[in-house]
């Protein structure tokens, strides 16, 4: 599947690409694009260890409870 020099990006990846960021809540945000995946691990790592507690997954179950 390819884009155009219109829209480089094929609709249905863009498509997911929004879907799956929906509603936008996290606990932490890496850029996988920049770092490597060690250093990843290690902001996952040190943000479990500091804190604060992750809350996304209850506050998106409270979402979709209604």
């Amino acid at each position: 599947m390819t884009g155009s020099d219109q829209d480089p990006l094929p609709r249905p990846v863009r498509l997911w690409q929004e879907e799956v960021h929906k509603p936008g809540i996290y606990d932490l945000e890496v850029d996988t694009s920049r770092t490597s995946p060690d250093a990843c691990a290690e902001a996952i790592r040190q943000r479990l260890i500091a804190g604060p507690e992750p809350t996304a997954f209850v506050t998106l179950a409270q979402l979709r409870a209604g």
